[in-house]
């Protein structure tokens, strides 16, 4: 009987980080994406998110306030300045939190 090896490659982690209109991506050890919102509140109480524009991923180091801006402005003529900033450092935190939790698995 003949045993054939079979390559199953693990799946990347997923981790979406928001705020009202703004979502980051980020695809471990991979790359990081912002998406666009526009939010649309419904008469019955309920908000539906309908999504206007999805960027080309980019390196953690690209991931900045300009690149943010420049996928907001494709979709929104005025933006508040405070979710960029707002998700900004969540995807700081955020990175920074899992760079501390390896380095303490690898040391």
């Amino acid at each position: 009987m003949e045993i054939k090896h079979v390559n199953l490659t693990k799946m990347k982690e997923i981790k979406y980080i928001s705020t009202d209109n703004l979502d980051a991506v980020i695809v471990e050890g991979d790359y990081i994406k912002i998406i666009v919102y526009n939010k649309v509140k419904s008469p019955y109480g309920w908000t539906k998110r309908e999504m206007r524009h999805a960027a080309y991923g980019v390196d953690e180091k690209e991931f900045n306030y300009n690149y943010i801006k420049k996928a907001v402005d494709s979709v929104f003529n005025v933006f508040p300045d405070e979710q960029i900033k707002e998700l900004i450092k969540k995807v700081k935190k955020y990175y920074d939190k899992n760079k501390n939790k390896n380095n303490k698995q690898v040391g």
